[in-house]
């Protein structure tokens, strides 16, 4: 449904329940005597909701009178605010409500950064404490800002003091506010006891970025690029890294100007940056976007992590439009950053001219290419092209220096199987569960493979039993694999039990209809049978081989 369209019918429903046609009353009873003042906050508000935030911010500007009347409209505005960049104007809409509204979290937060931006530290400090939100994680970030404080008033055993002591429930936070403490404050002792440790743990990746930053501020250029090469053979899908180590590759050193270890801005935006991803692994991504915001407000040379929002746009919304300067200034970061933009914008409005134009750009020196060509082979698959798929992971193994994961032959044996190749499938499928025999994506494709083919169905099934397991009963699609399974051995009563389950999880899945009718059919239970393959053909995304042989089983039932 068009975004006009919505906004029509909400506006009728807003008229039909008040009682003049077009009086908007507020809590205080004012009355807005405008039909266009709740056009305005609908679409604004559709728009906020869309993460449409410069638009969303444009809109409730237009509103203005409902400043101080309408907490609703009030939070909804700063949010997209702050979310849009305007940081300053959102601190000035908080100050000029501030009387009206109490105990609103978003605004004394607001206000807590605005001071600390202003170096009120005691002002700052005062109101942070008086933050009240039963949250651990909000908690850790508060403590976390306090320390921060704390550091920029203390004296200099003070700070030594601080730094040693910090006291976190979680030790990761602990560990990189030490790390990033001890380096601002200039204390090589403390740094290299906590550099140590983040270069020692499989985790940190991005600290260990910043570790090898520091040694080129150091002048210790051969150290840094030991780090970065270390670090590739730990992850080599993190861009800053990958973009990290072909600069210092080429002697250009220019990225590490992003963060500045001696600036308080930087380490707070930092902390910022931190807690935005934590956030948003919580799936609260409305608080991660505002933290993002205030990240970037205190240190906009980071350019890089513009990033974070870029992905969750083309993650959450199709029809965002972004920026063009802010993409132009994340591609220009360098090579690995201009393909991963130009890839995702393409895949997700489906270019395929502007993939292909990707596909030529690869060029043969490129120590990366690799990841590109699995992109590539990513994205045709997704698409169903599967030939066009397997070319691309066929280069992924040529051109691979590392181990390839699970994942890979989980992919390329969904390639061949839709291919009709089984063998071929088959051995790709045994491939990925060796190297993770717990992926219960995997086993129950392979089971379910054989269930198809009426092939090694005992074994299959105690595959099958695992996987449910594994995944602990929340995945319809697995336990229907189960259920199909004893149908197959004949035992209708259990293979009932486990569709009806699968049936009632699993709302979308037109086989998992067609099973169900059929066990249900077995036990002679023969309307409900045609009740739910009735049910199946009113799903969208039925194909039309199934939509054809259920529409048979409606009229026949079973041809045994």
């Amino acid at each position: 449904m068009s975004l006009k369209k919505i906004l029509s019918i909400g506006i009728f429903l807003v008229i039909l329940s008040i009682s003049n046609g077009y009086a908007f009353l507020f809590n205080d009873q004012e009355k807005i005597q405008s039909k266009d003042y709740i056009k305005n906050y609908l679409y604004a508000s559709i728009l906020h909701q869309q993460k449409q935030h410069n638009l969303a911010a444009l809109n409730f500007n237009k509103i203005d009178r409902l400043e101080g009347k309408h907490s609703d409209y009030d939070i909804k505005f700063i949010n997209s605010l702050i979310v849009n960049g305007q940081f300053d104007q959102a601190v000035k809409q908080v100050l000029k409500t501030e009387d009206k509204y109490e105990n609103i979290l978003l605004f004394d937060f607001i206000k807590v950064i605005h001071f600390i931006k202003a170096k009120d530290y005691d002002v700052a400090l005062d109101l942070l404490r008086s933050l009240n939100i039963n949250d651990l994680l909000f908690t850790e970030l508060k403590s976390s800002l306090e320390f921060w404080i704390l550091l920029e008033k203390a004296d200099e055993f003070q700070k030594i003091q601080l730094i040693k002591n910090i006291n976190s429930r979680y030790p990761t936070i602990s560990l990189i506010n030490q790390f990033l403490a001890s380096n601002y404050i200039n204390n090589a002792n403390l740094y290299n006891i906590y550099n140590k440790k983040i270069l020692s743990s499989d985790n940190y990746i991005r600290y260990q970025i910043l570790s090898s930053w520091n040694e080129i501020r150091n002048n210790n250029k051969k150290k840094a690029k030991q780090i970065l090469k270390n670090l590739l053979t730990k992850d080599k899908k993190n861009i800053l890294l990958k973009q990290s180590y072909l600069n210092f590759e080429k002697e250009d050193f220019r990225i590490i100007n992003f963060y500045n270890f001696s600036s308080i801005e930087d380490n707070i935006s930092e902390i910022f940056y931190l807690f935005s991803n934590l956030y948003q692994q919580r799936d609260d991504l409305e608080f991660a976007e505002i933290l993002l915001s205030i990240s970037l407000d205190f240190n906009n040379k980071f350019l890089s992590n513009n990033l974070l929002r870029f992905e969750n746009m083309i993650f959450y919304s199709n029809a965002y439009n972004f920026d063009n300067r802010i993409l132009y200034r994340i591609k220009n970061i360098g090579s690995e950053y201009e393909w991963l933009v130009n890839y995702r914008i393409a895949a997700n409005k489906n270019d395929l001219d502007n993939i292909k134009n990707l596909e030529k750009k690869i060029i043969s020196d490129d120590i990366f290419k690799s990841d590109k060509y699995l992109d590539l082979a990513n994205y045709y698959r997704i698409k169903k092209q599967f030939k066009k798929a397997l070319e691309f992971y066929e280069k992924v193994e040529i051109e691979s220096s590392d181990k390839l994961d699970w994942s890979f032959f989980y992919f390329k044996g969904i390639c061949y199987e839709r291919l009709n190749l089984w063998k071929s499938a088959e051995k790709s499928f045994k491939k990925s569960l060796s190297l993770s025999p717990r992926q219960y994506s995997v086993i129950n494709y392979l089971a379910y493979s054989w269930l198809e083919r009426e092939q090694n169905i005992s074994e299959a099934k105690a595959m099958l039993e695992d996987a449910v397991k594994l995944s602990r009963w929340e995945l319809g699609y697995i336990i229907d694999s189960l259920g199909w399974a004893y149908y197959l051995q004949g035992d209708y009563d259990k293979a009932e039990d486990l569709l009806r389950l699968a049936y009632e999880k699993t709302s979308s899945e037109s086989e998992v209809y067609d099973h169900y009718g059929d066990v249900l059919w077995k036990q002679k239970k023969y309307l409900q049978a045609r009740y739910v393959w009735q049910n199946a053909l009113n799903l969208e995304n039925i194909d039309e081989k199934r939509k054809d042989t259920i529409e048979r089983k409606i009229l026949n039932g079973l041809n045994d």
